[in-house]
């Protein structure tokens, strides 16, 4: 039976005499010395670290600017829009510097409003002229003409008519020009706060007393029940200029008689340029995107621009009896489209 040897003789055995290990004897069994439990391992501290944000920097990391943000390489800074982006991060960083100015804050609060009373603004606008007007409230004020019709003709002026200058009972006339623009464009803001008013303060809490809860629902029911109303008022306006006119019941022979037609009575005048300034708003309300587009967003546009277009032309070269015939056929189909 093999033995094998102790600790005792191989401690004091020489390296010559000590018997080598075999493949058949055991080897000893490692002892541990230590443990690695509890130790705090380090790793690679070039790497950044999850609490931080900025990389640690190295030898071949880029320069820093001022501000401490790495600069871009040159190639990328001799781009235009690169450079540009760069110019508008530092004018917004140092408009966070600035102080504002102290009317900064009222200019905040006075356009949250603006957004929340779309009607304010052209209230202000109309306020603003009827008080400058108020203030000399004669003809040969400039705004005159933006509130009330010009070019007022004397009944025996030679571009009236000789069938009407013949009446002692024909209504006044009026004539035409540029004073007319300013006339369309005060309008434009007037139908503006009326539109605005009107859908607002009147029609959305009609709106949510049906239980209409959809935004976009109840926006499609403010824009057509504005239209029906507008329609409902010009549509009965029209037909009475109209039947007052030499085209009543759409007879085209009155068309050419009087033609061209340079003058016209007050009703008739105010009626056009009125129907004008609506037409132009509606067009800036399609601009301006102040009502959710629709799939015929672009047919819409070019419909306004015709319809301005063909006002506007007619007015000028005396075609008024025509478009009086066209605006009542728009104006009584559009009350029932609505």
């Amino acid at each position: 039976m093999d033995t094998f040897p102790t600790v005792a003789s191989i401690e004091h055995t020489s390296p010559s005499t000590a018997t080598a290990p075999t493949d058949n004897m055991p080897r000893p069994r490692p002892r541990r010395t230590s443990s690695a439990v509890g130790d705090v391992l380090r790793g690679d501290t070039s790497v950044s670290a999850l609490s931080t944000v900025e990389p640690a920097p190295t030898f071949e990391s880029p320069p820093l600017t001022p501000n401490g943000q790495p600069q871009e390489p040159r190639e990328l800074q001799a781009r235009p829009e690169v450079r540009i982006a760069r110019e508008q991060r530092e004018r917004a960083r140092r408009r966070r510097r600035q102080p504002q100015a102290w009317w900064w804050a009222y200019f905040e609060r006075w356009k949250e409003f603006s957004f929340q009373h779309t009607w304010a603004n052209p209230l202000i606008i109309i306020l603003l002229v009827l008080t400058l007007y108020g203030v000399y409230p004669y003809p040969t004020n400039p705004l005159s003409s933006a509130i009330f019709l010009s070019y007022p003709l004397d009944p025996s002026d030679p571009l009236i008519p000789a069938a009407i200058r013949a009446d002692p009972k024909a209504p006044l006339h009026y004539g035409k020009g540029r004073k007319d623009i300013a006339f369309v464009a005060f309008y434009i803001v007037v139908l503006s706060f009326t539109r605005e008013f009107i859908m607002q303060r009147i029609l959305r809490p009609i709106a949510r007393w049906c239980k209409m809860t959809s935004r976009s629902k109840q926006n499609r029911f403010l824009e057509q029940s504005y239209t029906g109303i507008y329609f409902g008022i010009f549509s009965p306006y029209g037909l009475y200029v109209m039947y007052h006119s030499p085209v009543w019941y759409f007879n085209t022979a009155g068309m050419y008689e009087t033609f061209p037609n340079r003058t016209h009575d007050a009703l008739f005048k105010a009626y056009y340029l009125l129907q004008a300034s609506y037409w132009a708003q509606q067009a800036l309300v399609l601009v301006m995107l102040l009502e959710k587009p629709r799939k015929d967003f672009k047919e819409l546009v070019g419909h306004h621009v015709v319809t301005l277009s063909l006002i506007a032309l007619s007015y000028r070269f005396h075609f008024t009896y025509m478009g009086l015939a066209v605006y009542i056929t728009h104006d009584i189909s559009d009350f029932f489209l609505a």
